[in-house]
Order: structure tokens, then sequence, then C-alpha cells
């Protein structure tokens, strides 16, 4: 019995080592998991932070797709003086997306901003995508993001 009781208590211990939550290596983008590369951290469900870049997104309702990318972009612009923008258009999983183009000067120098929004899977969505360097095309943007949002120029 005394060697059962220490068997049991010695397994305790195991049991929730076994149990502990390992790290994701993935996202979940619209229902979609995506492995995350290595270097890059998920930040929360809802972003993910990486070498050069980071990545959020929103999920929102449809009503507040017609106005809340308008006011979104005005925030940045607010908080940012000298934001350049321009409109751009894009696809989100492979749907037809809207959006902006941001640039501003930041302490470390150009700072650019996708901000793309539409509707993934039957589900409307604003993807914020920060980086340090200005891309012209799907290929410029890094592996990560480039699975969710493609330029169409």
């Amino acid at each position: 019995m005394k060697k059962l009781l220490l068997l049991s208590l010695l397994s305790v211990p195991m049991l929730a080592l076994g149990q502990a939550e390992t790290p994701s290596n993935s996202i979940n983008f619209c229902g979609m998991d995506i492995p995350t590369p290595a270097g890059c951290t998920p930040d929360s469900k809802y972003q993910v932070r990486c070498e050069g870049y980071q990545m959020t997104w929103m999920y929102l309702d449809y009503k507040m797709l017609t106005d809340f990318p308008e006011q979104f972009v005005r925030q940045i612009e607010k908080k940012h003086k000298h934001t350049e923008r321009q409109p751009l258009e894009c696809l989100i999983l492979g749907q037809a997306a809207k959006g902006f183009r941001l640039s501003y000067p930041s302490e470390t120098g150009m700072t650019y901003e996708l901000i793309a929004y539409g509707v993934a899977k039957g589900q409307p969505v604003m993807v914020e995508l920060t980086m340090d360097m200005d891309p012209e095309k799907t290929t410029d943007l890094p592996a990560l993001p480039r699975q969710i949002v493609q330029l169409t120029k």
C-alpha cells in the first residue's frame, strides 16, 4: 500500500508536467491555422510580432466594415504627424478587399502600414501590417502576412 501511495504521489507532478501548455507555433486567422515562422511571437490571439514587422487583425461586423477602417486610419494619422495615405486594392485570403497604404516617419526611420479590410471566409475582418519597408508587390511581403494578404499590383 505504501508503494502504491508513493507511486501515485510521484506520478501526480509528472501528469501536471505532461499537461502543461506548449507554446503555440501557429495563429488562427478566420478559422485557418497558419504556422508561424521561427522568430515570430504571437502577442495575443489577434496579433503576431516578428522581426521587421507586426501583424494585427480585428474581426468586425458588416456594419463596422463600412466606416471603422476609415476611423482607424484617421487615428493613426493623428498619432503620427506627416502621414502619407494612398488607397490600396488587395486580397484577403483570395477575396477582393480594400485598404490603405500609410507611411510616416518614426524614431527608427520610415514606418509603413498596410490596412486591408474585407470579408474572408464569410467573416468581416481588418488586417493591419506594420513594417519597416514599403512593399510594392505581394512577394515583398514577409512570408506569414503573404499567406493572408496579397497585393493586386
